[in-house]
C-alpha cells in the first residue's frame, strides 16, 4: 500500500501536460511525414516512462 499526502488526481500534473507535448508531436509528425516530430515524441514518451516512480 503506497501512502501519500496528496490526492491521486494532483499527483503528478506536469507528468500529464509532458504526455500531451510527446503525443502532439507524434501526430504531428505522423500527418506531416517528419520523421524527426516522430523520434522526438516516441523519445519523449520513453523519457517520461523512466522517470515513473512506484
Amino acid at each position: 500500500m503506497v501512502h501519500t499526502d496528496r490526492p491521486a488526481l494532483t499527483r503528478r500534473p506536469l507528468t500529464w501536460v509532458l504526455l500531451g507535448a510527446a503525443l502532439a508531436l507524434l501526430i504531428a509528425g505522423i500527418t506531416a511525414p517528419h520523421a524527426l516530430l516522430i523520434a522526438a515524441g516516441l523519445i519523449l514518451a520513453g523519457l517520461i516512462g523512466l522517470n515513473r516512480t512506484q
